[in-house]
């Protein structure tokens, strides 16, 4: 009786955290999952020479991870790490309470007795305490516990083996000081800068085979066109037509040559993002050389006459057709078998789980024999490669370790790549793949919210504007690719998945910032009038999240204070908004801080902004020449800009076709534009930031991420917001 063949593909993937006005990383997930995953897995199939598998790197993971070897990655995680407890602000010292226990709490918090003390001293349940007051209550030496200790968290099975130092740290278990936490964050660099060399040495000795997924991870059928999901979906609203298959093509193409240049060959074949296939897609994946891909069983069932066998269906490779003439070789997920190992396993013995597994196998090779089938069956198991093993005991390591020893061991079992089990595939092509993913067998997850639409409608308005544009010939060359740029990102699965009501996650803010930030950014490279739907949140969230800049209040009175930028009494002010973005720094805010604190407010004829000299305005006026201050509507988008010299003298300031407003610099700096002179009409809603230039180099932005929103007052504005 034939062996059965078992096709493993391990995807790897994180989407771009880059911000894109500041060019600092919001998220530290790539830096965390390479600590784990990305070397755990690596070192465990370097001590399994027998075991073949397939590894999915997606493109915009091997950048970052690029850029954190190079040191030119910083996320805010990891300047929050190196601080002495001592120099942080309140600010931050809340972020850290916040964020520094986003590890698997039974895992990697339980197991460390001073992180499980600091966790229960903070609180389990982040909503119902009060971080700005509890954050007095950690001292110093906490915070540098917690600091080391959630990185330390987050080192995989294969770190701890291979270094001496972390071990001797988790054991040391509390009393850190500066020396341990740098020796932590450097042997986070040593690994990172290891995991692309370490992935290419298997693929080298032909025991990995590595696949690609095209660039930004999008859902390339939806690229193709959105209209498309009404195929799975019949009847659910969709947002204006989005279809632009040369995006499709461009993903395709670019994963291709990045991967040649980091592996050095191209890959073979590619894992669809979220396994999304369509006719389309195949025809753009198979007209740009990728010879195989892969999908979930409910998307071939699908796509084959109703009644079809599972077992005959599923346990071989197809070939699907791909355009006029062409074709690409398929297989498809068991998706039992695939969830097992990423949501079940992770819950009982290691042994249990194994011999499950292989008893899994077994059936399905007696299945097969018992249909009469000839050859080998193929058992395509596909799932997540990093986020598993946060939830499993040891990292995974104990688990893999002992289901890969199975393997080798078992003569009924042989482990193939993708390109070997597709390999030969024989019998019809599918002449019509089913439009759909490895979830529902549809696009629901990522179009089928109210906010998945607004966000697909953003992207759309800015895409056209990119053509527009394009096709007058009036942006620069660079200003132009430099938007196409921001708009591939903006394409990307991952900040759909966030949208709507079937996922949750603490940062969901944080992606709904970096989604919408892509989207204006391109709009403004282009000279075009972003979309009003990426100027406001589309993400509706409980809570504000304590990583991203708010306001910390809102307007409520109107107030019309004195612009002569002295001291302000105590009435001038009061009732208007209040932005204080801290004092986190990005890679390109080099030298000082201008501003630590904004107010903004307004009367029914003029908008009136504030900022406070973070040292002196003297200071101020050193580091900074002008602020651009930035209005958007839905119509258009102006921006008035101000000198910035510290002598008390009232100028006026610069629009495009003129003057508007006025603004003065002593001890505070105080500006007044009408709203008439930004063609704002009484109740109009307005989105506002504030610029710190020197130059046209841009130094500080307040807010730090997104816009402040209001809206243009009326005469009851105050009955409405009135309170004792």
């Amino acid at each position: 009786m034939p062996k059965i063949r078992l096709a493993f593909l391990w995807h790897m993937h994180q989407p771009l955290y880059r911000e894109p006005e500041t060019g600092e990383y919001l998220m530290p997930w790539v830096r965390l999952h390479a600590t784990r995953a990305y070397n755990d897995m690596a070192a465990m199939l370097e001590r399994h020479e027998q075991v073949r598998c397939t590894v999915n790197f997606t493109p915009v993971l091997l950048e970052q991870l690029e850029e954190y070897a190079a040191g030119s990655a910083r996320d805010r995680f990891l300047d929050l790490s190196s601080r002495p407890p001592a120099d942080l602000t309140p600010d931050e010292r809340q972020s850290i309470l916040a964020s520094f226990f986003m590890v698997d709490w039974e895992r990697s918090v339980r197991t460390m007795v001073r992180y499980w003390d600091l966790l229960q001293k903070r609180g389990r349940d982040i909503r119902r305490v009060d971080l700005a007051k509890l954050a007095q209550q950690f001292t110093d030496a906490e915070i540098g516990d917690l600091q080391t200790l959630f990185n330390l968290a987050w080192f995989g099975f294969a770190a701890l083996e291979e270094d001496q130092g972390l071990r001797e740290l988790l054991q040391k278990g509390r009393g850190y000081g500066p020396a341990d936490v740098e020796y932590v964050l450097a042997a986070q660099r040593r690994v990172l800068a290891a995991v692309a060399p370490r992935w290419r040495k298997l693929s080298e000795r032909g025991q990995v085979e590595l696949s690609s997924t095209p660039y930004h991870h999008p859902i390339l059928p939806l690229v193709c066109d959105t209209d498309s999901a009404a195929r799975a979906l019949p009847g659910t609203p969709l947002p204006p037509r989005f279809s632009w298959p040369d995006d499709a093509r461009w993903h395709v193409r670019e994963a291709r040559d990045s991967h040649a240049r980091r592996f050095g060959r191209p890959p073979a074949g590619m894992w669809p993002a979220e396994g999304s296939v369509s006719p389309e897609a195949l025809e753009v994946l198979a007209s740009e050389g990728i010879t195989w891909a892969a999908s979930d069983e409910g998307v071939l069932l699908r796509s084959l006459p109703p009644g079809s066998s599972r077992v005959r269906s599923l346990y071989r490779p197809w070939r699907a057709s791909a355009g006029a003439g062409g074709e690409i070789a398929m297989l498809f997920r068991d998706r039992a078998l695939s969830d097992l190992i990423g949501f079940t396993y992770a819950r009982i013995p290691a042994d249990d789980a194994v011999a499950d597994f292989t008893t899994h196998l077994g059936r399905i090779r007696s299945s097969w024999r018992g249909e009469g089938q000839p050859g080998a069956p193929t058992a395509g198991i596909f799932l997540d490669g990093e986020n598993p093993w946060e939830h499993y005991p040891a990292s995974g390591g104990d688990f893999l370790e002992k289901l890969y020893r199975a393997l080798e061991a078992n003569p009924e079992i042989e482990t193939v790549t993708l390109s070997e089990a597709v390999a030969g595939a024989t019998g019809p092509a599918i002449s019509r793949i089913h439009t759909g993913s490895w979830i529902e067998a549809s696009f629901r997850i990522w179009i089928g919210h109210t906010e998945d639409r607004l966000a697909w409608t953003a992207l759309g308005r800015a895409r056209d504007a990119l053509e527009a544009a394009r096709r007058a010939g009036n942006v620069p060359p660079e200003s132009l690719e430099r938007a196409r740029a921001h708009l591939h990102a903006a394409e990307g699965s991952d900040w759909y998945w966030w949208y709507g009501e079937d996922f949750t996650t603490e940062l969901a803010a944080e992606f709904d910032s970096l989604f919408r930030g892509h989207v204006v950014k391109a709009c403004q490279l282009l000279g075009a009038l972003p979309p009003f739907e990426a100027l406001q949140p589309i993400k509706r969230v409980g809570i504000p999240s304590t990583l991203e800049t708010k306001p910390l209040r809102e307007p409520t009175a109107l107030v019309t204070p004195k612009l002569d930028g002295h001291d302000p009494t105590y009435f001038e002010w009061q009732g208007a908004g209040l932005c204080r973005p801290g004092q986190h720094r990005g890679s390109m805010y080099g030298g000082a801080q201008a501003f630590h604190v904004l107010y903004y407010g307004f009367d029914l004829e003029n908008l009136y902004v504030r900022l406070d000299p973070a040292e002196s305005p003297q200071r101020s006026a050193e580091v900074a020449s002008r602020l651009r201050v930035t209005v958007m509507a839905s119509d258009r988008q102006q921006y008035v800009e101000f000198d910035l010299v510290a002598d008390g003298q009232v100028r006026p300031g610069r629009l495009r076709e003129g003057t508007a407003g006025r603004g003065v610099l002593l001890r505070i700096f105080e500006a007044g534009v009408p709203f008439a002179d930004l063609g704002a009409g009484t109740g109009q809603e307005l989105a506002l930031s504030l610029h710190v230039m020197r130059g046209d180099v841009e130094l500080e932005r307040l807010p730090r991420y997104g816009f402040l929103t209001i809206k243009v007052p009326d005469r009851d504005f105050e009955r409405v917001h009135w309170r004792v």
